[in-house]
């Protein structure tokens, strides 16, 4: 097996619901009128996909849209600023190897001042024949809850367009490092909420990922432990409690959230481990099938690599994870016994609890390419 290269993942109030008194002499409501409307197919979207395609979110016109000057794209470190037009941008399996219906959309992070584009999780993932979007969502310009609807915008796109994707509707995953970890969060935790939908008839379609991985990130308001620039970025220098608790993302766990997979580092000085530690805690107490993944050695935004000692085996296991829960099929250069996990039954996907158990060695792919520490902080 190759060494693995360095790899760096460096690493939004509320809509109310109003009901109206109806007088006692109002006609009679048609109950057909509640039912809503079954989304469709937007021919806007290009299929089969293409890698590099990019797929915008709201077509229909972005939501609090205001005119910000124009969006920046800086080379150096392939990141976006000044986003006021959120789309997903299409990573897909190299030439030989074919889908195998499991799509993630990545949450680069930024600190909710910027994002970065197609990143290094793409070589990672891609091989493995997962299908990625990587998505280039709102920012400090707008705030909450622009981000939130964004990434929960993006997952019923993917959902509702599956079969003509390629996809599984049961296998589409949210993964994010850093406030992009905020944002992935944010879809597995608030996503039957207001606070992701915008009136449109795709609201219908379910946003719940079916599985969430969660890398150095973002993930409570509440100090000490929040991360200054991102709260700031997302709800103002000054917010309220209620907002605090709102995006305090430990604090809307439920046994509805999906799966979850966390890394993070004790060296971590940007983004403290508590916001982990609290999450974990909360999926534990939920009984939501989760793993914990917390190393030594490596500062923010570290990824593999023996710089990093054995952190740097993230990714390996979190294909064992994968597999394990039927998000990847079985592979003969798994470290664990995955073959008995054909279809689904048990472990966390089957609701039961669990995780493969360890052994030495993987021909699995790991993230190949490098990817600049800012675009995760």
């Amino acid at each position: 097996m190759k060494t693995p290269k360095l790899f760096n993942l460096v690493v939004p109030a509320f809509c109310l619901l109003v009901g109206s008194a109806v007088a006692a002499d109002a006609p009679a409501v048609d109950s057909t009128a509640a039912v809503p409307k079954a989304p469709t197919y937007d021919p806007a979207i290009e299929v089969p996909l293409k890698a590099s395609q990019v797929i915008e979110l709201f077509p229909e016109g972005v939501p609090g849209w205001r005119d910000i000057g124009p969006e920046q794209y800086t080379p150096a470190n392939g990141t976006y600023t000044n986003i006021s037009n959120p789309r997903m941008i299409v990573g897909l399996p190299p030439a030989g190897t074919p889908q195998n219906g499991a799509a993630v959309i990545f949450c680069a992070g930024g600190g909710y001042v910027h994002v970065a584009g197609p990143t290094g999780m793409n070589s990672w993932l891609n091989p493995l024949g997962v299908t990625t979007f990587n998505l280039i969502y709102r920012c400090k310009e707008f705030g909450a809850p622009a981000p939130q609807q964004d990434v929960m915008r993006a997952i019923r796109l993917v959902r509702l367009h599956a079969k003509e994707f390629g996809i599984d509707p049961n296998k589409i995953g949210v993964m994010g490092g850093s406030a992009g970890g905020h944002v992935a969060a944010s879809a597995a935790t608030l996503f039957d909420e207001p606070v992701g939908k915008t009136g449109a008839e795709i609201d219908s379609v379910s946003a719940r990922p079916d599985f969430a991985v969660l890398i150095f990130s973002v993930l409570t308001m509440e100090p000490p432990y929040a991360h200054g620039q991102s709260r700031d970025n997302l709800i103002g220098t000054n917010p309220t409690q209620a907002l605090i608790d709102q995006y305090s993302l430990e604090k809307h766990v439920t046994r509805n959230t999906p799966p979850t997979f966390i890394v993070h580092t004790q060296g971590d000085t940007t983004v403290k481990e508590e916001n982990d530690l609290m999450f974990y805690a909360a999926l534990r107490k939920n009984n939501v099938p989760s793993e914990l993944h917390l190393y030594t050695v490596g500062p923010h935004g570290s990824g593999i690599g023996n710089a990093y000692g054995d952190g740097g085996i993230w990714p390996q296991l979190c294909n064992e994870w994968m597999r394990f829960n039927g998000w990847l099929p079985p592979s003969p250069d798994a470290l664990s016994p995955v073959n008995q996990r054909a279809g689904g039954a048990g472990g966390a996907r089957g609701g039961a609890g669990g995780r493969g158990r360890g052994a030495r060695g993987s021909g699995a792919p790991t993230p190949a390419a490098a990817t600049d520490a800012s675009t995760a902080k």
